[in-house]
């Protein structure tokens, strides 16, 4: 029981290291194709891939943790 709730922690914690990536390589790369407009807009297109990509996991994970909160408050 212990090693699971330990390895969905961890899943979490990837999910959103693996966005902030994301969002860096998307800054990154947008910055070095087009100066600052193109990091403007390699960032926003970051954050809408992530959200596309990491969203569902996120909102999943989201879940499991108010479900803890109700759980904690019965």
């Amino acid at each position: 029981m212990v090693l699971s709730k330990l390895v969905v922690n961890i899943y979490t914690v990837l999910l959103e290291v693996g966005l902030w990536f994301m969002l860096v390589i998307g800054l990154i790369g947008g910055w070095a194709y087009h100066g600052f407009l193109g990091a403007v807009f390699g960032l926003i297109t970051a954050a809408i891939s992530g959200a596309v990509v990491f969203g569902a996991f996120l909102v999943l994970a989201d879940i499991r943790n108010r479900l803890k909160a109700i759980e904690a408050r019965q």
